[in-house]
């Protein structure tokens, strides 16, 4: 069950083709261009003999000790001592930007920040709307704690400066893991909270900052790897808002302008399945039997920026890491290579590819065989015919990807910036434009403007505050805090849009039929990791079944939901006998294989504002789809 608005359900069928179209090589693009515009800095000559091509316009990147960067999920381990485990991190990184006539700027090092710190690493980097500023994470040099703030500066190096962690941001919503400080002493809570937490992978919304952030502080289930969700800051207001609401790591966010959806990658790493016997959704560490397996993939994850719809965009076996638009009109995205041992390869797919069953499909079955859409795999040797482990592709508007690669069993120094068509129909031989061989070279981002996105950055909510006296529980207590309201109108009947895998390969669908034996959907409470027991370094998070709905006679949902601070939700729908509704698709593949599912929500965590509104379309495993055209654009 996914959220989708009613309002943007509205706005998604008024979408017309007007989208711009690619922009061919030796057309205007809007970008500035230092080499015009003058910049503000003096380039760095020693850098100039590291350039191996000039790109069409100015890119951006980090050249690192180690390419950290490319590490999705957040390191395992506590991290009781100050400063704390710090995720992703190097031992040196520089943010520099490739001109268009082959000089190379240092934006970040050896540069004094307004308050006289400087920074010490860098990572992230996206180009704001306007095509004007680079935002970035980054951490500063000792004294400071070092942990992740975002960052901007100029793209010509003008007003390097910090967007967030400064005195007026009160940090954590909670106690975070941090505890001790070197001397052994208990820091106090004031200080975790204002010190213990990362904010990545920034990206310009407009009105508003969008970045993953550690400030809920989390472990997750079954592991103790600090957990980060996508947080909206709009400008002018006190403090960011939490619009996704993982145990695990959501990462990446990039904005599509399309219907402003954020696209970003979300470990789905829920430890709750069925019961053997359909009668409760628990963790799995509890012990017992299951009739379905608990999740651990990254997928492809859409947002709507106002965060009253969620649903996916590539669903496969395989993880889909930092997906991004191109001007194909596809996502692209790195993927762990078949080969193993740490490779990776590049690869985009049509929005809305699905063959990924996750949480609620039978334990032990696959989805059966079936058609639709492109899965394309990109350039994995290079010219010298060298085998490539590729990661981070952007787009480039001359219908060209960049990348970050390096021959497989090659040192971290060898991690260079490549380009290539996004035509990989055939192979594609990608060019080398940039290789420091003493850093590793990754997270390339092309500069240009692009369209303006909307403004709207206000939450939905429901308007006065939501009260439901005599409210109980599933337990029987009885609750008088905060509400959210969920809306289901479709949970029965078919998915309004067939998403691309709803056929099988003998063309009959659909692969996943509505669970039209649904009659009540039931809420459960995950509950986050808890550090403020004084005795106990970690108070790990319960599982909760909070209470039930039931479906009106059309088949819709309104529920009130308790919004309890500092937990998630997690959905199932249950049949007439009080069970997880079980079915089973009647549309085998050419060899006979069809899959049974289960009505579990189970491959994300919820979140529920405290008298939000929340919208959700159906019940189908590929959470909700819709249409979406995606193509990048420039702004001419």
């Amino acid at each position: 069950m996914s959220g989708f608005s009613e309002r943007l359900w509205r706005h998604r069928l008024a979408v017309g083709a007007g989208f711009c179209a690619l922009v061919a090589l030796g057309a205007a693009v809007a970008y500035v261009a230092l080499s015009d515009g003058g910049p503000v800095i003096a380039d760095a000559p020693d850098l100039r003999a590291h350039v191996r091509a000039t790109p069409p316009v100015p890119v951006a990147f980090v050249s690192r000790t180690e390419p950290a960067s490319l590490a999705a999920p957040a390191p395992e381990g506590e991290g009781f001592a100050y400063p704390g485990a710090l995720p992703w991190a190097a031992r040196e990184g520089r943010l520099r930007l490739l001109d268009t006539d082959g000089k190379v700027y240092e934006l970040t090092w050896g540069r004094a920040l307004p308050d006289g710190g400087t920074l010490i690493d860098a990572m992230s980097p996206s180009i704001s709307l306007d095509g004007k500023r680079v935002l970035f994470a980054g951490r500063r040099a000792a004294p400071d704690h070092g942990r992740w703030r975002i960052y901007e500066v100029g793209v010509d190096g003008s007003n390097l400066r910090q967007l967030t962690g400064g005195p007026n941001d009160e940090g954590c919503g909670a106690v975070p893991p941090m505890r001790f400080a070197a001397d052994g002493t208990r820091l106090d809570d004031a200080t975790r909270r204002r010190v213990d937490y990362d904010d990545v992978d920034p990206i310009d919304q407009g009105s508003s900052l969008v970045f993953a952030s550690s400030r809920t502080p989390d472990l997750g289930r079954d592991h103790a790897r600090r957990a980060t969700q996508l947080w909206l800051w709009p400008t002018g207001e006190a403090k960011p808002h939490p619009i996704t609401s993982n145990r695990n790591n959501d990462r990446w966010p990039f904005l599509t302008l399309a219907e402003d959806l954020i696209v970003f990658s979300m470990w789905s790493r829920n430890r709750e399945a069925v019961t053997a016997d359909g009668t409760d959704v628990r963790p799995v560490s509890s012990g017992g039997a299951f009739a379905t397996a608990p999740t651990d993939q990254w997928v492809g994850m859409r947002l709507h920026s106002v965060s009253d719809q969620f649903g996916f965009t590539v669903k496969i076996e395989e993880p889909v890491w930092r997906q991004r638009p191109l001007f194909n009109g596809r996502l692209a995205f790195f993927t762990a290579h078949p080969a193993g041992g740490g490779r990776f390869r590049l690869a985009q797919a049509d929005w809305g590819y699905l063959r990924f069953g996750g949480s609620s499909i039978a334990a032990g079955q696959r989805m059966p065989k079936q058609q639709g859409g492109a899965l394309l795999y990109g350039p994995e040797r290079d010219a010298d015919g060298r085998d490539l482990s590729a990661a981070c592709p952007t787009p480039c508007p001359t219908g060209a990807v960049l990348f970050a690669a390096a021959p497989v069993g090659a040192p971290a120094g060898a991690w260079a910036l490549y380009t290539a068509s996004d035509d990989w129909a055939a192979p594609a031989v990608p060019a080398v434009l940039f290789d420091d061989p003493a850093r590793a070279d990754t997270d390339p981002v092309a500069v240009y403007a692009r369209a303006p996105a909307p403004a709207e950055t206000t939450l939905p909510m429901t308007g006065a505050p939501l009260k439901y006296p005599g409210f109980k529980l599933a337990n029987g207590a009885a609750y008088d805090g905060p509400f959210g309201e969920l809306h289901n109108s479709m949970i029965r009947v078919p998915a309004p849009d067939p998403f691309l895998g709803q056929k099988t390969d003998t063309g009959a669908g659909p692969v996943v039929p509505p669970p039209t034996g649904v009659k009540s959907v039931v809420f459960y409470a995950a509950h986050r990791d808890r550090f403020d027991d004084p005795n106990v370094p970690r108070v790990p998070g319960g599982w909760e079944k909070l209470s039930a709905s039931p479906l009106d006679q059309g088949g819709q949902m309104r529920a009130k939901v308790p919004a309890l601070p500092h937990s998630t939700t997690v959905l199932a729908g249950l049949g007439e006998d009080g069970t997880v509704f079980k079915w089973t698709a009647t549309t085998p593949d050419s060899a006979g294989r069809s899959a049974t599912f289960y009505a579990l929500a189970g491959d994300h965590y919820s979140g529920t504002r405290p008298n939000g509104y929340h919208f959700c379309l159906g019940c189908h495993t590929g959470h909700t789809f819709i249409p979406a055209d995606v193509r990048e654009r420039v702004q001419k």
